[in-house]
């Protein structure tokens, strides 16, 4: 199974748990929400455009709120089964969801607002890590200072300054802990387990 893979299933298993009414992190979203947003994400391309072009937003909550009448339960089954043989999404799963899934299935885990970092085996560690290079430029793109990102064991990683790395050495936003943690902070997530020096107001996330 695919990363993609395990984390549907263990997010899966986690909306039949805690049942609609639970907390996430995604402000104003009970699991219901969340729920909905995954299925219409994964099955309705056009109403999902919503989420990026304006004139589409109607679209978009309707959707929603189409999905969130629903069955709870069969929502979360309908989507845990994943894309549907003729839909591309099936195709593209492994390379546009592994990190989709994790953060959704952080947001679920710690919507109480509790850090709850897990442990990954080396090769999951590896690949969180890449995304991590891969996709904090572009979510910290708006930060004043540049953010050194430093994964456990790891490299730093130099982020976030239209103008290059300060002329002052310490003008930087510091933030260490692992690459999943790392990640979901840079994501906008605030339940996560890091360290961080400098000035945080600096940080557009």
């Amino acid at each position: 199974m695919t990363f993609a893979d395990t984390e549907r299933k263990k997010l899966a298993q986690l909306f039949t748990e805690v049942g609609p009414d639970a907390p996430t992190l995604c402000e104003g979203w009970a699991a219901r929400d969340l729920a909905a947003h995954l299925y219409v994400r994964e099955n309705d391309p056009l109403s999902a455009a919503g989420m990026m072009v304006g004139p589409l937003e109607g679209r978009l909550d309707n959707a929603m709120e189409k999905q969130k009448s629903r069955d709870y339960a069969e929502l979360v089954r309908d989507w845990s089964a994943g894309p549907a043989k003729l839909n591309p999404m099936r195709l593209m799963d492994p390379l546009v969801n592994g990190i989709e899934h994790f953060v959704h299935h952080e947001d679920l885990r710690r919507g109480d607002g509790v850090a709850r970092p897990r442990e990954f085996d080396a090769e999951t560690t590896e690949m969180l890590l890449g995304k991590l290079k891969q996709m904090a430029p572009m979510l910290l793109r708006g930060s004043d200072k540049p953010v050194i990102l430093t994964p456990t064991g790891g490299v730093p990683i130099v982020v976030g300054a239209k103008r290059g790395v300060a002329e002052r050495g310490d003008d930087v936003v510091r933030v260490s802990g692992a690459p999943g943690e790392l990640l979901l902070w840079a994501f906008g997530r605030d339940a996560v387990e890091v360290t961080m020096e400098g000035d945080e107001r600096s940080v557009n996330r």
